[in-house]
């Protein structure tokens, strides 16, 4: 018996409360029946014991902690799988707890350091293993969460390797990830809302792919520097991609997910607005390539998106305020992640791509430096 066969599925309710262990008979229907839906797509992705990435959509990506074995059962990265497969994943710093959404299962909630699941119906699902927090990674028994999900395994004995995945309703479902551990991936930066003469010197622009400077993590995680100094009350700081192989002139509800790291405290004053507070994250998914073009502004040439982002603190009809840059634990020092997401409907060009914009308005007059990392986007059509 595999490591993925071990196992039981026991499932007990008391007053909305179960309590289940998953048995090798049931989890074998769940795991290894085979879709007879034509229309469906099968979105999945890879682990190998002991090896530290992951496959998806025949990438491979960098992990910070390899998947391992913990008294018989296989512990692999939450948040790396079930973006992978398409569900959607929130952080909640005060309980600590994940919670996984998708439209196979509805809601999964897990909580660090805690074997007991609850599910969307509010019932408590005892898990084999306690949900881990290792080197900044949710860890979780790989059998038991697929289960919940509603995914399938299959496990390759000679490799160690483990392939979870899961049918999409869609046969047009697009999903995408993008985590910059070996190059930028296609993603452009840029800056505008200042003049086309800046001075370089007092700007201090930068958009490059580098380390992120993180004091706590043991593995190198790389992320999308942007930094740059608020010298005309107002610079726009942004990322840009495009995501192909959609329907031709469709409509798709779009939702991104995506990781800034800051170092910026809230609470602070500063030149023009506060540091935190005053510098606003924007995301926006269009049908046309977002650029900074030139336009007259007062008989002046100044840097201005060719869409519209709004101004600083006020959204605008293609991109909208999501947040700040204030970083979660004021007391601790260093860079700190910070997660956001993001839907919008938007309708695919002529080509089937659409356009995705990750950015910041800032009020602040001052410098701010950024990093973005782990942007995943699911494409679905209407």
């Amino acid at each position: 018996m595999n490591i993925i066969q071990q196992g039981m599925v026991h499932k007990f309710m008391k007053k909305k409360v179960a309590l289940s262990s998953l048995i090798t008979a049931t989890a074998a229907s769940l795991m290894f029946a085979p879709s007879s839906d034509a229309a469906s797509t099968e979105q999945a992705v890879q682990f190998q014991m002991d090896q530290l990435t992951y496959s998806n959509e025949s990438v491979k990506h960098l992990l910070a902690t390899a998947p391992f074995e913990l008294h018989g059962h296989v512990m692999v990265p939450l948040r790396e799988m079930a973006l992978s497969l398409g569900s959607n994943v929130t952080w909640d710093q005060t309980n600590p707890t994940t919670t996984l959404s998708g439209p196979a299962f509805g809601e999964i909630k897990l909580t660090i350091d805690s074997n007991i699941a609850l599910n969307a119906q509010g019932e408590q699902i005892q898990l084999p293993e306690r949900v881990k927090l290792e080197k900044g990674s949710v860890f979780v028994p790989l059998r038991s969460v697929a289960v919940l999900m509603k995914a399938q395994l299959k496990w390759e004995p000679s490799s160690r390797t483990v392939t979870v995945s899961q049918h999409s309703d869609s046969a047009d479902r697009i999903h995408v990830n993008y985590d910059f551990n070996k190059d930028k991936q296609g993603w452009n930066g840029g800056f505008s809302d200042l003049p086309v003469d800046y001075n370089p010197d007092i700007y201090e622009l930068e958009h490059t792919r580098e380390l992120i400077p993180l004091t706590d993590q043991h593995e190198p995680k790389y992320g999308l520097k942007l930094s740059g100094v608020n010298r005309s009350d107002d610079l726009f700081m942004f990322l840009s991609r495009d995501v192909g192989g959609l329907i031709p002139n469709t409509t798709y509800d779009v939702k991104m997910n995506f990781a800034m790291y800051t170092e910026q405290k809230a609470g602070l004053g500063g030149v023009g607005g506060a540091p935190a507070e005053s510098v606003y994250v924007k995301a926006g998914i269009v049908n046309k390539e977002p650029k900074a073009v030139k336009v007259n502004t007062a008989g002046n040439p100044y840097y201005r998106m060719n869409v519209d982002i709004g101004e600083q603190s006020n959204s605008g009809e293609d991109a909208k305020v999501i947040g700040n840059i204030a970083k979660p634990d004021p007391d601790k020092e260093g860079f700190q992640r910070v997660d956001f997401e993001y839907s919008a409907t938007v309708t695919s060009n002529a080509h089937g791509k659409i356009y995705l914009l990750i950015g910041t308005d800032s009020g602040f007059e001052g410098l701010s430096t950024l990093y973005y990392s782990d942007i995943q986007v699911t494409a679905t059509p209407k």
